[in-house]
């Protein structure tokens, strides 16, 4: 059986809601975690302060399904960003999807100069903190973060690029 046909797709804070149900969908199904609060705070937050030259929402995509997504947000910081999240569903795993949107997302924030770039994980989390750690991503601290009233362990990662060669 082949692989399915993944398209990958810029998008706008506009469809931010498109990340919130996949994460929503991903945290319920796999670790029971009610996060639609959590969510609808923080994208409320991206949208509010998205810079189309900063930020970066990047999804994948297969039979008009986002089956992945990944959320990029520019740091107060000049020339840092936040990968905010990095999901891809259980059914769409080992397709390398997860894979794709971090080299992307790596890559378009090189070209824009962005060259510290910072990633959180929830430590339960089975895939996230090896792609990170895979990539050259180097853990940098840990936070607590409280989830429907249970505190939950955050990965912090780092990561820092060489710029881009000027044309």
């Amino acid at each position: 059986m082949s692989s399915p046909e993944i398209t990958y797709r810029v998008r706008g804070p506009s469809d931010l809601d498109e990340v919130s149900k996949l994460v929503e969908k991903v945290f319920r199904e796999e670790f029971d975690m009610p996060v639609k609060e959590l969510l609808e705070k923080e994208m409320e937050q991206i949208r509010a302060r998205f810079d189309e030259s900063r930020d970066l929402f990047t999804t994948a995509e297969t039979g008009g399904r986002v089956v992945g997504a990944l959320v990029v947000t520019h740091d107060e910081n000049p020339g840092e960003s936040l990968f905010s999240w990095l999901v891809v569903e259980a059914a769409a795993r080992g397709l390398g999807i997860g894979r794709e949107l971090l080299f992307r997302g790596m890559e378009t924030c090189r070209q824009r100069g962005l060259v510290v770039l910072r990633a959180r994980s929830f430590a339960f989390s089975p895939a996230a903190p090896h792609l990170y750690w895979m990539h050259g991503f180097r853990v940098a601290g840990m936070v607590v973060t409280e989830i429907a009233g249970r505190p939950r362990e955050t990965l912090l990662f780092e990561k820092r690029l060489t710029p881009a060669a000027s044309p």
